[in-house]
């Protein structure tokens, strides 16, 4: 039986990524950052959101890709599971879609960076990489 899921599609370096919408909370504009001393080179800091201090990252980082500027369209995406939450900066959103499993291709040979991408997802003309959302926050 295939399902429909919706996914959450955002543009990273001019390359479409994914996250399933489930884990995410929500999406913000890009907001002021406190920065934090000694952590990973691809977290940002914490913002308060509505009194819960989350930590932001630049997801093109996290991602080893360079990280474009911030401008108007940048976002963050608010993800979570469990209890935790994760601001991820993106450079844009550009939909909600829905998708099904069938469509999702296993990368073959991609290593180290293939790491977080859990599939391909081929829609019209585009190349979704769908993420992972778990190897993200870990």
């Amino acid at each position: 039986m295939t399902v429909n899921n919706q996914i959450v599609v955002f543009t990273l370096n001019k390359q479409q990524y994914a996250l399933p919408i489930v884990n995410v909370s929500e999406i913000i504009r890009v907001m002021e950052v406190t920065e934090v001393p000694n952590v990973d080179y691809y977290c940002k800091g914490i913002i308060n959101l509505r009194g819960s201090v989350v930590p932001v990252i630049s997801l093109s980082l996290r991602l080893g890709l360079e990280e474009s500027e911030l401008n108007n369209e940048s976002r963050v995406v608010v993800i979570e599971n469990e209890e935790q939450k994760l601001g991820l900066i993106v450079d844009s959103v550009s939909s909600v879609s829905l998708y099904v499993d069938d469509e999702i291709e296993k990368p073959q040979a991609m290593k180290s960076s293939g790491d977080f991408i859990k599939g391909v997802i081929h829609q019209e003309n585009n190349i979704i990489l769908f993420l992972d959302m778990e190897k993200i926050i870990n």
